[in-house]
């Protein structure tokens, strides 16, 4: 009897773990006005209910993180999504002003398709008609899989000078777009339901001496503090509608520019985020309680 209950026990679990698959798409969405913005899109379905968020603008300086939920119908091959909350944005546009994506794409199998399209409305946070576009996303292993096909091209052609071909590592490029960076006189904004957060600083390469200050509502938290790659643990509560931090360089470090990774956890979020500094540039990190 107790081999049997164990039985069915794993049996449960391994069920609960099969129903929740996990999916990643990126490409762009196409404007009205036949811009292209980067987009990525990465969520759960389980038993046709969809949670994830998505990033407009991916590495540019509009990137924007929002939640995300919709439902997918595999007996009618019908996938919906809609954009509801902000995580954090590099826009000036505050999260009332934010125009949501809401998408229904027909006659897709989210076990087979690798690619999917359709138009998109833009909502205002009160359902009000902002502006309507075009999506047009891949599936990352599909994506990631053409890249490779790429770079092994490249690496064999004899068309491209060996002295250029470091110049072609496309897989590169693509790490660099995902990161998020904090640049020169930048400002991301992050929105929190919860009065308590945490910043983490450290170095996430070879620390090469780079040296920063940490400012919180001008208090200085962290001064000539050194970026060792053991994390600094810095924790916050949010007094105020609105709490900035602010990261200065005091200096650029043996290799390159200063850079340190900055994770904010919050929500049960992590951002996790790059400062790319010169000497006595800032970057600064707002905390909008909501």
């Amino acid at each position: 009897m107790k081999y049997l209950s164990l039985f069915f026990l794993a049996f449960f679990f391994t069920s609960i773990s099969n129903s929740q698959e996990e999916y990643e798409f990126v490409g762009a969405i196409k404007l009205n006005d036949t811009s292209f913005i980067t987009y990525q899109v990465k969520f759960l379905e389980n038993n046709g209910d969809i949670k994830g968020y998505s990033i407009t603008d991916l590495g540019g300086l509009h990137e924007t993180k929002s939640n995300l939920v919709g439902n997918y119908s595999r007996e009618n091959k019908v996938l919906s999504f809609k954009e509801y909350d902000i995580v954090y944005t590099k826009s000036e546009v505050i999260q009332d002003d934010f125009c949501f994506v809401n998408f229904k794409s027909n006659s897709f199998n989210l076990e087979k398709s690798f690619k999917f399209s359709g138009n998109f409305k833009g909502l205002f946070p009160d359902n009000t008609e902002c502006i309507n576009g075009e999506i047009i996303l891949n599936s990352k292993e599909k994506m990631e899989k053409r890249i490779k096909k790429v770079e092994r091209f490249v690496k064999k052609t004899k068309k491209i000078p060996d002295s250029l071909k470091s110049n072609y590592q496309v897989g590169k490029l693509m790490d660099s777009v995902k990161m998020n960076m904090l640049r020169n006189s930048q400002t991301l904004s992050v929105f929190s339901k919860s009065k308590t957060i945490d910043l983490v600083v450290f170095d996430g390469g070879k620390a090469d001496g780079d040296n920063i200050n940490v400012s919180i509502n001008n208090k200085t938290i962290l001064n000539n503090y050194e970026i060792q790659k053991e994390q600094k643990r810095i924790p916050i509560i949010l007094s105020s509608k609105k709490t900035s931090i602010v990261l200065k360089a005091n200096n650029v470090g043996s290799i390159s520019t200063n850079t340190a990774v900055i994770e904010i956890y919050v929500d049960g979020n992590k951002i996790r985020a790059l400062t790319n500094l010169k000497k006595d540039e800032t970057t600064q990190i707002d905390i909008f309680l909501k």
